[in-house]
């Protein structure tokens, strides 16, 4: 078993991590983790000695149950916030497009994944593009890269702390 990049310090968090954009019929693939209160994409951290192409994948298989393969890489998001325990966190997340390999419905559906031994409620929601303005839905700047058509945003920085 390989190790999650992160470092954890008492000033800041920080975390290397990969999303994936899973959209069918119009509908956007998100989760709300452990009942968190707000929706996210599926993914997580990479591991070292991982590629962010691999992590991604491999990430939804855990998540998701799914294989899925890239349509297109979308960019990478420097993004500094508060997480939900009030701590100041760097987050760097490569963001990909991603096409199931597997047939895969659009009814919601929970998974209760072990993710190194944690347990982890995964509520699994597929909400219409045209719906995202409605949810709470993080990072905040998710909905901003969802109203481009392309999707491609390249290098973008984000930053709640200022």
């Amino acid at each position: 078993m390989r190790e999650s990049i992160k470092i954890i310090t008492e000033e800041y968090n920080f975390k290397f991590r990969v999303s994936g954009l899973v959209i069918k019929n119009n509908k956007l693939l998100l989760v709300d983790m452990d009942d968190s209160g707000f929706l996210c994409l599926p993914g997580g951290y990479v591991e070292l000695g991982e590629t962010t192409e691999a992590a991604v994948k491999r990430e939804l298989l855990e998540e998701v149950g799914k294989k899925f393969d890239i349509s297109k890489y979308l960019g990478v998001v420097e993004n500094y916030f508060i997480n939900k325990y009030s701590k100041k966190m760097h987050e760097i997340s490569f963001y990909y497009l991603m096409s199931p390999i597997e047939n895969i419905n659009t009814n919601n559906f929970t998974i209760i994944e072990n993710d190194k031994g944690h347990k982890i409620k995964l509520d699994f929601k597929w909400i219409d593009l045209k719906e995202v303005n409605n949810y709470d839905i993080r990072p905040s700047f998710l909905k901003q890269i969802l109203e481009n058509e392309n999707l491609e945003f390249n290098h973008l920085i984000f930053n709640e702390l200022d």
